[in-house]
């Protein structure tokens, strides 16, 4: 499945996939001591470093849309990647389980994923939804709120095609997919979640609502300023997982 994107450097086992490259640096930079460039094909940053626990970790941009995902990732656990957190941005268009309105700057723990792209459907063998890890989720419990989300494909992300693929999903998913047990919406989740259990690694996604359903949305500055302290609660509970010790 590798597509042989060459790596400066390679994948150290713990990953941190978001999808756009600045986010990469800006994580990178956060997240790790002294980071170096691991990864620069196609524009599609990544960054290799220490965190202060000790956790050697990369941050790899994955760029837009489930193939792009795919095309990483299986080439990042064909270098020795074994777990491996999506850590995105995604839509908010449905009431989370409370009824109330999800606005931007909310945080999730992906608990299943919708397989509503292509990539993820040739990925996860016809079944309609894929789930995280389980050990992997556990672990990053209380970092952010359960929720479940509908990945799709990028020409989607129009509105007037989103409208109508919503229709067409709630018929033929009632049950599996329908946007009322999905509240949230992206493009890569679910890929990311089928591409590793297809090939061995543990994954898991934490996503952060960069938009709701009226268009609001926060700009680049605000994702990243909520992304540092959420992206740091994620590495402690990986550093926690490769050194239980460390809790007692």
């Amino acid at each position: 499945m590798s597509v042989r994107l060459n790596p400066i450097l390679p994948a150290t086992r713990d990953l941190i996939l978001v999808g756009d490259p600045r986010r990469a640096f800006a994580l990178g930079q956060t997240l790790t001591i002294q980071p170096e460039m691991s990864h620069l094909s196609r524009g599609l940053w990544g960054y290799r470093g220490v965190t202060e626990g000790g956790l050697e970790l990369t941050v790899q941009a994955t760029g837009v849309g489930g193939p792009s995902a795919v095309a990483v990732l299986s080439d990042l656990i064909d270098q020795g990647a074994r777990r491996v957190v999506r850590f995105g941005t995604c839509i908010g268009c449905g009431p989370d389980a409370s009824g109330e309105e999800i606005r931007p700057g909310r945080a999730f723990l992906v608990s299943a994923a919708y397989c509503g792209d292509g990539a993820s459907r040739a990925l996860n063998g016809g079944e309609p939804e894929v789930r995280p890890d389980p050990e992997l989720r556990a672990a990053l419990l209380g970092i952010a709120e359960p929720a479940r989300v509908s990945s799709h494909d990028l020409v989607q992300r129009m509105d007037r095609l989103a409208r109508r693929s919503d229709d067409t999903e709630g018929s033929a998913g009632k049950g599996n997919g329908g946007n009322g047990q999905f509240p949230l919406r992206d493009l890569q989740t679910a890929a990311t979640l089928a591409c590793a259990q297809a090939l061995g690694a543990q994954a898991a996604a934490v996503l952060l609502v960069a938009e709701d359903g009226s268009g609001q949305r926060l700009d680049e500055t605000a994702i990243e300023t909520e992304s540092k302290p959420l992206g740091l609660a994620v590495v402690r509970a990986l550093e926690a997982m490769s050194n239980p010790q460390s809790e007692t």
